[in-house]
């Protein structure tokens, strides 16, 4: 009889188990075993079967027969840990031998565990379990890793230029308003206007600095739970409206213009409006950055019969295959660059979806590579 599942336990949908054993029966007792505990499994009979089949679709985790004629379970699994592409996945070995020499070989080579025959199908499952939650559980830590060491080189980076360039202006702006420094005929007014100059670099620099770091601020509280939300009818033409117009200085500054169509009337939907905001100031931007000087930024409003859709469409090179798998990933490095020496942490699209997913909307893009970019935002209809 098989165990009742564990309420606590990582679902086992969508894990694979290989499982290798020369003995039919023991392949039909243990997949049956593992199907109708929610796994998908992969049979095969022998070790070399299992060592090819692994070339084409890399399990979670192996159950591996310890002896077998052939190649044997010791020796599958020492190639398997000698790969990269299977050096992380858990072998777990089936065996009949209680020797302990067979066992501590078995460790040597890179198992994590053993289950003895006859099974135990509680026992058997458990283990399983155990190790598919600890995979994912190391995988997950990885990923931590990355992201720590990219959140690092953005704060290294990205963060570290733009204090330089403060500190080199502040540093000009403290010479040239020195005592004396206006002395010779003329000298004040071109102070001045050099002064003036500096401080409006430092704020624009300081702005970014501000952006990148409101960025990082965001997407931590996402990934802590702490991100909430204040739900409610919200105008979305009006607040699309005050957005557009915020942008206005900055796109005409590339000479772009924007062609913005949108309902005079309330058009509302569920949302919290201070979220929607940073939403729409994100999409917006992302136009105004990767589109060319001189070009239109459409932006588009449709009430439709069960939702409310915004477009934002850029003239900018456009998506590759590859970078749109990738559009809203954690600090994702696109090959399309900003067109005025903009700057980018790769957070921003990250931070529109977990947004707007969590105000029950959706968002996706449609893009050819060459032929510019759309952004979609969809949220259910308030009628």
């Amino acid at each position: 009889m098989n165990p009742s599942p564990d309420p606590n336990a990582v679902a086992p949908s969508q894990a694979r188990i290989l499982v290798v054993d020369d003995i039919t029966r023991n392949l039909q007792v243990v997949g049956t075993m593992l199907r109708n505990a929610g796994y998908e499994v992969m049979p095969t009979t022998s070790g070399e079967q299992a060592l090819a089949r692994v070339q084409v679709q890399v399990p979670d985790l192996i159950l591996l027969d310890l002896m077998m004629p052939g190649i044997d379970g010791l020796e599958v699994c020492r190639r398997l840990k000698a790969e990269a592409g299977t050096a992380q996945v858990p072998v777990i070995f089936l065996t009949a031998s209680n020797e302990m020499e067979h066992l501590v070989q078995g460790f040597e080579v890179g198992a994590v565990d053993y289950v003895t025959k006859p099974f135990n199908p509680p026992e058997l499952l458990a283990r399983v379990r155990t190790h598919v939650e600890l995979k994912r559980a190391r995988q997950r830590l990885r990923e931590l890793n990355d992201e720590k060491n990219e959140f690092m080189g953005i704060v290294a980076h990205d963060l570290r230029n733009p204090l330089g360039a403060i500190n080199g202006y502040s540093e000009l702006i403290v010479e040239e308003s020195a005592p004396g420094a206006a002395a010779e005929p003329g000298g004040w007014e071109r102070n001045r206007k050099e002064i003036h100059e500096c401080a409006a670099r430092i704020q624009t620099t300081s702005r970014r600095m501000a952006e990148m770091v409101q960025n990082l601020l965001d997407a931590n509280r996402i990934e802590r739970g702490e991100f909430k939300l204040t739900l409610a009818p919200t105008d979305l033409s009006a607040l699309l409206g005050s957005a557009v117009e915020n942008f206005i200085p900055r796109a005409a500054a590339k000479r772009q213009a924007f062609e913005c169509h949108r309902d005079p009337v309330p058009v509302l939907v569920v949302a919290d409006p201070n979220v929607l905001a940073q939403v729409l100031e994100n999409l917006i931007s992302n136009a105004v950055k990767y589109s060319p000087a001189g070009m239109e930024i459409s932006v588009r409003l449709r009430v439709l019969d069960s939702v409310v859709r915004l477009e934002v469409q850029d003239r900018g090179p456009g998506l590759s295959a590859e970078d749109q798998k990738k559009l809203f990933g954690k600090f994702a490095r696109l090959s399309a660059k900003p067109t005025g020496g903009e700057h980018s942490t790769g957070l921003g699209l990250s931070i529109v979806k977990k947004m707007v997913e969590a105000m029950n909307g959706r968002v996706w893009c449609e893009s050819e590579l060459g032929q510019g970019a759309t952004f979609l935002v969809e949220f259910p209809r308030t009628r």
